[in-house]
């Protein structure tokens, strides 16, 4: 077995494939305050970043006249209305078997407020995969490194026993600041060339995360 003994996944973009919701969730959110709508996926990806507020600020929205926390709940709201054209990446729960058969435990982290997570999570009946599903206190997505550090020290686990796999920049900076090995792949929320820059190993898909570990 490699040594990679605990998976921390990514939820949003890494296994869920809602590139598309957010998309669409942004554009009438923007719309409906007569700003300009952003014009494809590519800058959507371009954009995309944690916390969210500084994506708000990159997309027009005018926060010095409204509250961030209103334009957070018309989000959720949009997004949710929204949630249905989801689904999971077609490789992913094939990968997550995987892994559970090999031994290794494997959970969720993710900037989604933490009961909606678990809802969407049952949605797709794979919650039994995860030995912990880790989501926010509160809607306003800003960093996971807490909930990351914070499992970390309640299980005793070394970071160098662990591999994150996320699809955004705030991934590899999650797993820089808990110190474990990070993997990023290039069908989420953020584009190929950004993850590049992070400096992380960048797979083609979730598919490759098998050979990945078998390598590792």
């Amino acid at each position: 077995m490699s040594k990679f003994r605990y998976i921390m996944w990514d939820w949003n973009g890494t296994l869920l494939d809602d590139l598309k919701a957010n998309f669409d969730t942004i554009n009438k959110l923007l719309s409906d305050r007569n700003l300009p709508q952003m014009k494809s996926l590519e800058e959507y990806r371009s954009l995309f970043c944690f916390p969210v507020i500084g994506f708000y600020e990159k997309t027009g929205f005018d926060l010095e006249n409204e509250k961030f926390e209103n334009i957070a709940k018309d989000y959720v709201r949009e997004y949710y209305s929204r949630f249905f054209e989801c689904e999971l990446f077609s490789e992913s729960e094939a990968i997550l078997r995987y892994i559970l058969t090999s031994g290794r435990e494997q959970l969720i982290v993710s900037a989604t407020e933490q009961e909606s997570l678990l809802k969407q999570v049952e949605e797709f009946e794979i919650d039994h995969l995860f030995t912990e599903i880790l989501g926010m206190s509160d809607i306003y997505a800003r960093s996971k490194v807490q909930l990351a550090e914070r499992w970390l020290k309640e299980n005793g686990v070394d970071p160098s026993e662990v591999l994150f796999i996320g699809d955004t920049t705030h991934d590899a900076e999650v797993a820089q600041s808990i110190g474990c090995s990070c993997v990023l792949i290039p069908s989420g929320h953020n584009s190929e060339e950004r993850l590049h820059l992070t400096g992380c190993t960048v797979l083609k898909s979730i598919e490759d995360v098998k050979n990945y570990l078998e390598e590792n």
